[in-house]
């Protein structure tokens, strides 16, 4: 069970966060269980199994960064904050749950607030994830800055000292194994033993994402006017709630709603805002929208007409730029010129950097290009994608506004798919293969032989000169430089000994006398290297044929 935890918990392991829980008082106002200034802290120490254990066994509260350093994630969640915790709702939560068959496992926080935990069956892209989270939002009523975990994906390198800024950290469940525990569809608690098998039983594929997604999406338009069929889906929402007295955000509503019938119905336009009122709001409030008011309403949005207002509640409680950005009369149809439609990406998982397709759609709306984009940054960066997608389709897509740009983003990386290269084509099995000739090949019995780059074996490890090993590499059309190579090694042989030594000397026949030292030497255990899991496709040598 331990170990099934460690693994459903892994993430980020160059550091680890600290909760001393102990020290911990409870805020009056809200009920929230607050920490002291020192006592919420990373510890820059590396996260091993017995800390995770030392968590479960109640000696040390500890939180972990769930995105990784290949900006990968196999768990995150949305993290509910409530205004007061004595009078939080956890059932409609969980009803929601239910309701929409989502494979999220609600855990109570250590304030008795609730997150809502998403596992994977593997580790997916910490982007792809969070924006599958972010979209739920609406579902459960929570505002658009709730927070999200992973809250970093991509981690950066810590210039001051060794490893990554690790960002901001999640407080792991089943401290002692007795805090902080799953409910069940009736507000009971699992216990640690049930815990696993749940989580094992909601286990979720990368390509189920898309799935998930879409069978929500459907559900937004049920029961809205026709007329938001082609515009943005918050305003479809908007206007099946709207109906309750209690609703706040009518004078966002109209805005918006006036921004997206002025581009859709040009000469029609005024009346259907002033039709608004009366289809969508409680009749107490429709009265109050008399011809008076929504004249001088329109007057006032014509001078101040700026598009729709995304970031503002309830248009961004209810937000979702993923279907947004495909409308006709969505968040992208006051751009200038038209966006293209980006889809089917896909990463292709090379190692150590993987490289990214994806296909848009030309401006006859009928004929496709792939597009190659050889990092994240490429599919990423908007100026970068412009002119690779000019490149590949032959028309540079309009500059969009930051928004935008990120609801394109959106939309794309929810088609990713993972593509694994085929068997021995990985830049981690050719550098094996070339290592395997070299330790399994000629050996050095002479100084001046191992100057050449043969290599030495002694007291179970093998010796050689790096240089001339990349060279070989280069040989191999090997495209990463030594420094990025020589890290690969290191990540790769970490459980093989393997060292970067300044020099080693040729053991001379007669004592007392030495060899000159030759420089730049790897040094690794033969015998851990034949048992590294990576296939290689080295060929024979004729005697073993023969």
């Amino acid at each position: 069970m331990n170990e099934k935890y460690i693994q459903i918990f892994n993430g980020y392991r160059g550091a680890y966060g600290v909760a001393n829980i102990k020290n911990a008082y409870v805020d009056p106002d809200s009920g929230k269980l607050r920490l002291k200034p020192g006592d919420y802290r990373w510890n820059y120490q590396e996260l091993t199994d017995d800390i995770y254990l030392d968590h479960l066994n109640g000696k040390k509260s500890i939180g972990i960064q769930p995105c990784n350093e290949e900006g990968e994630t196999k768990f995150g969640l949305i993290d509910i904050d409530p205004g007061n915790y004595e009078h939080f709702d956890k059932k409609f939560i969980i009803d929601k749950i239910q309701e929409y068959k989502l494979p999220l496992v609600p855990i109570l926080s250590k304030s008795k607030g609730l997150h809502l935990y998403i596992f994977m069956r593997k580790f997916v892209d910490a982007a792809i994830l969070k924006a599958f989270l972010s979209n739920l939002l609406p579902l459960f009523k929570l505002k658009s800055d709730t927070e999200i975990f992973p809250k970093q994906t991509q981690l950066t390198k810590d210039l001051e000292k060794e490893g990554y800024r690790p960002g901001q950290f999640i407080n792991l469940p089943y401290f002692n194994k007795t805090e902080r525990r799953a409910l069940n569809i009736d507000g009971t608690e699992f216990t640690f033993e049930q815990f696993i098998p749940l989580v094992e039983t909601n286990l979720v594929d990368p390509d189920q994402l898309t799935t998930i997604t879409d069978s929500i999406d459907k559900k937004i338009f049920e029961g809205a006017d026709e007329d938001f069929k082609d515009g943005p889906p918050c305003l479809a929402t908007l206007s099946t709630i709207m109906k309750d007295p209690q609703f706040d955000g009518k004078d966002r509503f109209m805005y918006n709603y006036h921004v997206f019938v002025k581009m859709k119905y040009e000469d029609t336009w005024k009346q259907k805002v002033k039709n608004a009122p009366v289809k969508y709001f409680a009749e107490q409030h429709a009265n109050a929208w008399d011809d008076k008011l929504l004249n001088a309403k329109v007057r006032s949005w014509a001078r101040s007409l700026k598009g729709y207002t995304c970031t503002q509640s309830p248009i961004s409680d209810h937000c979702k730029k993923g279907i947004c950005v495909k409308k006709k009369f969505g968040v992208l149809a006051g751009s200038k010129g038209t966006y293209p439609v980006l889809t089917n990406l896909k990463k292709i998982d090379l190692d150590p950097e993987p490289e990214f397709e994806f296909d848009v759609i030309k401006p006859d709306g009928m004929s496709t290009a792939t597009v190659h984009c050889h990092s994240v940054e490429h599919v990423n960066d908007q100026r970068k994608r412009r002119n690779a997608i000019a490149k590949a389709a032959g028309f540079p897509p309009p500059i969009i506004k930051g928004d935008e740009d990120q609801a394109v983003l959106d939309a794309l990386w929810k088609t990713q798919k993972i593509i694994n290269p085929p068997i021995g084509t990985t830049s981690k099995e050719k550098l094996h293969d070339v290592l395997y000739a070299k330790i399994n090949g000629a050996k050095a019995q002479t100084d001046a032989s191992f100057k050449t780059g043969t290599v030495l074996i002694q007291e179970g490890y093998a010796f050689f000169k790096f240089n001339k090993f990349y060279d070989k590499l280069k040989s191999k059309d090997w495209k990463y430089n030594e420094g990025k190579t020589g890290n690969m090694m290191i990540k790769t042989y970490k459980d093989c000994g393997i060292e970067f030594l300044e020099e080693k000397r040729f053991p001379s026949k007669e004592e007392g006398k030495y060899n000159t030292p030759t420089k730049n030497i790897v040094k690794i255990s033969v015998t851990e290297f034949e048992n590294v899991p990576i296939h290689h496709t080295q060929i024979k040598h004729k005697t073993e044929i023969l």
